[in-house]
């Protein structure tokens, strides 16, 4: 038998582990590839569910608040009513300059 150093044993028994490291890490990889190709799937319509299941439940929560239809409503609408008129005087006052500029060229 062979007297070796403390090192040369450590550095035969790493260049050993080697191939077996690569072998492993080839391994996991692929078993990760194929357990994340099935999952994509899965989250991606659960995500699809989610959101759709968290919209149906918020309009109707909101379309049966009584709350919602005594305070907040009236004042959509009126917010809403004031903001169209808002916008209908600022394009009246903006043809309107536009229109006083052309005719003093």
């Amino acid at each position: 038998m062979e007297d070796r150093s403390y090192g040369q044993v450590l550095v035969r028994g790493f260049v050993q582990a080697i191939p077996w490291a690569i072998v492993f890490s080839v391994a996991w990889v692929f078993t990760l590839n194929i357990t994340m190709s099935m999952f994509r799937q899965e989250v991606k319509e659960a995500i699809e569910y989610a959101t759709k299941t968290g919209v149906r439940q918020s309009i109707h929560a909101v379309l049966t608040d009584q709350e919602f239809d005594e305070d907040l409503w009236p004042k959509i609408k009126q917010n809403t009513k004031e903001a169209i008129e808002y916008t209908v005087t600022m394009a009246a006052r903006k043809q309107a300059a536009a229109s006083q500029a052309q005719s003093k060229k």
